[in-house]
């Protein structure tokens, strides 16, 4: 009983652990040929933005509406390509799956007969010799001792099984010689002093596999029509239909079918019908091959006692060739995949055919008879082992000297680029670079050693060569990722048309290409071809939603009509696209991005901020600017600090925090000088849509001084009732710029009167004026069209001056028409919240329109809210600190006195005696006393 469970296990061992690494091996090929696609040459695409000026607020002043700009940015992709990818423990795992196959075909071969072993021995001793085993430099460069020990390691215990145990189960002999071999190894390849050692043999395990694999696709190389034969026969018993028209058609097709894969392999035809994958048929093969070889070890002398024995040879030969095969399509070592290719077809047609001729010769009068012709398939012994076998090896050669003998080109090249792969992985870059460049010399249809070459010449400080590399790939084997990488480096050479020259070109051979079409696209949009790059991407079906988000992005940054009521997938660039579109557009998105998860890359990050920030918030801001402030605080290129910068200007102003907007602007414009003109520029347009038009017109001059060239009219407005008369006619002069078509001056450049100067004037001045004084300026504009929106800014900026008469009184200007905004009910709420009146507090409207909820003090030009907030604290120094804050803007006089008030209050009366000498720069005396004498 126990001889019977140990021969079960030992066939266990010997037909279920090749069969099993066969299997995976064959998942893992089949993966590689159909969903892995070159992903070890990676072609991602790459985020470059382009800005696009949106509005953010508005500053209407009477005709004048003065945009408050920001960018926000459009995210182009266009594909590139990057470095090949190395995977060591990808490497690690192939090198222990073929050592571990490698070990059990040695324990097989113990078992042969003394010609037989002896011969295997030496097939041994030659795979051992071609290991790269020498690599390791044991002893010193590629000297021979590594190569001794490995053979004293691994044929000693064999020749001694072989010799003085010969009774031994196969899985004692696997045992042994697997540890002695691994010991064996372990050791060299701790002594070894290259960089990895168990890389370089990991590596190098591929050429002796490929030898392996060669000889199993010899094995296998009639399979098809000995299986087809052997199946015909079985389905003929007792029939005797007259099977050998049916074999000769199934010859007739598949030898038609391997010449033209062949053909096809070659690139010496092109075909107008699809022809099957070498792989897919060898697969085939292999799967049928075991039931042939099971009907040559029933009819045939072997080498090997036991028919398992012969089974577990061709599982392990199996297992070998697709994981072979499998990693040199993964690792893109296209010679070596080409030689397998070759190999194969090179095995089908010459065994084919000469197996055909065989069976014609010798079966052809009892083929149709439905007798057991199976079982005397493979008995005559002189055809069947010689004259077929010799005719064979002739075809084999003959196929070889019409490709040019290819497969030693292709060889050669495979051997350099696992060398070159390991360099690669060991951080070696010029000697990758070399070796790459000697196997695409070797063995040209090799996209992979271009490729890597090109970059680590790039990568290296080397561009001429890179660029020698990639005109070389495109001249002679042009290849997508390289087409792609050519355009790249020849775009950064700022030779567009050539870069859009070699796009072209890729696509007529390869029409139809995304990755091509989408960068063709991208440069017709950068040479101002818009309709032909929205045209090109057409093309791409819309699946693509990388074609879908630049369509979306071209459309946009050139002004073309979008969509309609576009399909917004589940994409983040494609939605910050929409933002932008939306915010340009001035509409509000039915979706708001999460900006606290955030993404990587600085283009990323800064776009999904940007836009979405300029549509809707929906985050608390305290939080915002906390974030905001940690990415300006990274170490980072200056222009990403200022875009982050202009980002946190960009979320308080949004909620009406002019305080801190403003404090900010001009932090930023002393940290980036060279941009002051333009953050000068914006703090002027915001100040003036506070009506603060003196401190608006010093930021105009401070941003002339830096460099401002791009005035407009509203400038030279601001600049004339910010009292700076004489600067704004030297920009008029200078920047030839003209005043607002309102603004006519007499011959003695006088600034005649009409509605909307004589509005001006007294907005201007609006917030430094006592009650007597806006009042009398809101009757003498009786009749002006621009008195209900006067009437307006006195709510805003004045209301906590008014009595309830004059809240009348300027009530019923605002309210006169039917088309007013605001009824009675809200401006008496809004009263009545200012001066603390008893009541259900602001209404709804009011509420929304200066966004109550946040702090009252943002904004120190809505002085009745800053008073109110005052009001509300009950810490004197924090009084003092809120109306201290507002006077840094607001020159309103009740805030001014109600300082000097708090400072000598809390005991720092210096302060309000320099505030109250400051007052007399724009109010008489008389109204100082008089503020005096209502608030003391």
């Amino acid at each position: 009983m126990a001889s019977k469970k140990s021969i079960a296990f030992q066939n266990i061992f010997l037909k279920g652990l090749p069969i099993f690494m066969a299997l995976i091996g064959g998942l893992f090929l089949l993966f590689s040929f159909f969903f892995w696609e070159r992903g070890i040459m990676p072609i991602l695409p790459g985020i470059f933005t382009e800005s696009v000026a949106v509005p953010i607020s508005f500053v209407q002043l009477a005709t004048e509406l003065i945009p408050i700009e920001l960018e926000n940015f459009l995210l182009f992709q266009n594909f590139e390509s990057l470095p090949p990818i190395f995977f060591p423990n990808m490497t690690l795992l192939y090198g222990a799956v073929i050592w571990l196959l490698f070990n059990i075909g040695l324990s097989l071969i113990s078992t042969l007969k003394k010609m037989y072993f002896i011969g295997a021995t030496a097939l041994v001793i030659f795979l051992l010799a071609f290991s790269g085993i020498n690599g390791l430099d044991i002893g010193g460069i590629s000297s021979n001792y590594a190569l001794i020990s490995i053979l004293f390691g691994v044929l000693l215990p064999i020749v001694l099984i072989s010799f003085f145990a010969g009774n031994w189960g196969i899985l004692p002999r696997f045992m042994v010689i697997f540890i002695s071999g691994t010991i064996t190894l372990y050791i060299m390849g701790a002594v070894s002093n290259i960089p990895s050692p168990w890389i370089w043999l990991s590596e190098n395990a591929a050429f002796p596999a490929a030898v392996i694999s060669t000889l199993f696709l010899l094995h296998i190389g009639h399979v098809i029509i000995s299986g087809s034969a052997v199946f015909l026969i079985k389905l003929n018993k007792g029939t005797g239909l007259k099977i050998s028209f049916h074999l000769i058609l199934i010859f007739l097709i598949y030898f038609l079918l391997i010449l033209f894969t062949l053909l096809d392999t070659m690139g010496e035809v092109n075909l107008p019908f699809p022809t099957l994958p070498p792989v897919l048929l060898m697969l085939v093969c292999g799967l049928i091959g075991i039931f042939i070889v099971r009907l040559k070890i029933e009819q045939t002398d072997q080498a090997f006692d036991a028919p398992v024995i012969g089974e577990s040879f061709y599982w392990t030969g199996f297992a070998i060739t697709v994981w072979t095969w499998g990693r040199a399509i993964f690792i893109e070592n296209e010679p070596l995949y080409e030689f397998l290719n070759h190999i194969f077809l090179y095995s089908q047609l010459s065994l084919c055919l000469l197996f055909f001729i065989y069976l014609m010769s010798n079966f052809s009068q009892i083929l149709n008879s439905g007798k057991d012709v199976e079982r005397i398939l493979f008995k005559p012994q002189y055809f069947a082992y010689f004259h077929m076998r010799i005719g064979s090896i002739m075809g084999l050669v003959i196929l070889t000297v019409y490709a040019d003998g290819i497969i030693g080109s292709q060889l050669a090249s495979a051997s350099t680029n696992i060398t070159a792969d390991y360099y690669g992985q060991t951080d070696r870059p010029l000697e990758a670079a070399i070796l790459y460049e000697n196997s695409w010399l070797q063995y040209r249809r090799n996209d992979k050693a271009k490729n890597a070459a090109a970059h680590f010449r790039f990568n290296l400080k080397q561009p001429q060569q890179g660029m020698d590399h990639l005109l070389e790939s495109f001249n002679y084997s042009p290849n997508v990722p390289n087409i792609l990488l050519l355009s790249a480096k020849t775009h950064q050479q700022d030779k567009v048309l050539d870069a859009l020259f070699y796009l072209e070109k890729g696509l007529e051979y390869y029409p139809g290409n995304p990755y091509l079409i989408n960068n063709i696209s991208l440069l017709y949009s950068k040479i101002n071809r818009p309709i032909d790059a929205l045209a090109k991407l057409e093309e791409i079906t819309k699946e693509n939603i990388i074609a879908q988000s630049n369509k979306l992005a071209l459309q946009i940054k050139h002004g073309l009509k979008t969509d309609e009521s576009p399909e917004i997938p589940d994409d983040l660039i494609f939605k910050i696209n929409y933002l932008a579109g939306a915010n340009k557009k001035g509409d509000f998105t039915d979706f708001v991005l999460d900006t606290h998860q955030i993404p990587e890359g600085f283009s990323l990050k800064a776009a999904l901020f940007r836009n979405q920030w300029s549509n809707k918030i929906e985050t608390p801001l305290e939080e915002d600017l906390i974030l905001m402030d940690s990415l300006v605080a990274l170490e980072q290129p200056g222009f990403e600090e200022r875009n982050f910068r202009e980002t946190r200007i960009l979320r308080m102003l949004q909620q009406s925090y002019i305080n801190e907007t403003l404090k900010y602007i001009n932090g930023t414009a002393m940290v980036h000088p060279d941009f002051g003109a333009y953050y000068h520029e914006m703090a002027a347009k915001i100040l003036a849509g506070q009506l603060d038009f003196e401190k608006a017109a010093i930021d105009i001059l401070v941003a002339s001084e830096s460099g401002f060239i791009n005035f407009k009219p509203f400038h030279l407005a601001i600049l004339y009732f910010g009292n700076k008369a004489q600067e704004a006619k030297t920009i008029e002069s200078k920047y030839e710029v003209s005043f607002p078509s309102w603004m006519k001056f007499d011959s003695d450049g006088i600034l005649e009167k009409n509605d909307l100067s004589e509005y001006y004037q007294k907005i201007s001045r609006l917030h430094q004026s006592l009650p007597g004084d806006f009042l009398a300026d809101l009757d003498a504009l009786d009749q002006n069209i621009f008195q209900e929106e006067f009437a307006y800014h006195i709510l805003v900026h004045k209301l906590h001056w008014l009595k309830k008469p004059e809240l009348e009184k300027v009530k019923n200007i605002i309210t006169a028409k039917t088309s007013s905004v605001l009824t009675k009910d809200d401006i008496d709420s809004w009263y009545a919240f200012v001066h603390s009146d008893t009541g259900n507090g602001p209404s709804e409207k009011i509420m929304q329109l200066f966004q109550l909820d946040k702090d009252l003090e943002r904004n120190a030009y809505w002085t009745p809210f800053v008073w109110k907030k005052v009001n509300e604290e009950n810490d004197e120094l924090r009084k003092y600190e809120l109306l201290q804050e507002a006077i840094q803007f607001n020159k309103d006089p009740f805030l001014w006195i109600q300082y000097v008030k708090q400072s000598r209050k809390i005991g720092l009366d210096s302060y309000g005696s320099t505030a109250m000498a400051e007052m007399r720069g724009w109010l008489s005396a008389e109204q100082i006393e008089k503020l005096q004498m209502d608030n003391f």
